[in-house]
């Protein structure tokens, strides 16, 4: 099996509420987890980054229908590569909810206020790694 992982960010919908994240929670985690997705959500009021993993013909279709929702816009990939391991292997889709005060250290020396746009391919490693462990998680079950 072919695995691809995607990395992309985008702008949230003006308005768009934690309870509106919540709601996509709740349908995205058991959709991936039927369907062999793991992944991070990362929401901050104003950005969305989020990584996918699984089988390269369900991430690319899973992306597809990601990038035509209304709910956020200017939907840009940074990374889209094979890979033979999972970051995020044992979730479904894991959330964080992201803080203004959230600083990162990344190997592209970009360690500023969170911009995912700013991001590049190289941070995605550690980009996820420390966001998984800095941010607020938030149960959906």
């Amino acid at each position: 099996m072919s695995l691809l992982r995607l990395a992309y960010v985008s702008t949230c919908a003006p308005g768009l509420s934690l309870d509106d994240v919540y709601k996509i929670m709740r349908v995205a985690h058991p959709w991936n987890v039927e369907n062999g997705v793991s992944g991070m959500l990362c929401w901050s009021g104003e950005f969305f980054l989020q990584c996918l993993e699984g089988e390269r013909r369900t991430v690319t279709t899973l992306f597809k229908n990601i990038a035509a929702d209304a709910r956020h816009a200017d939907v840009e990939i940074i990374v889209a590569a094979p890979t033979n391991t999972r970051w995020f292997g044992e979730w479904g889709m894991g959330f964080s909810r992201l803080m203004a005060s959230h600083r990162l250290d990344l190997p592209s020396g970009r360690g500023a206020s969170f911009n995912p746009y700013l991001l590049e391919a190289v941070d995605m490693e550690s980009t996820f790694e420390q966001l998984s462990q800095l941010a607020q998680r938030l149960s959906i079950e």
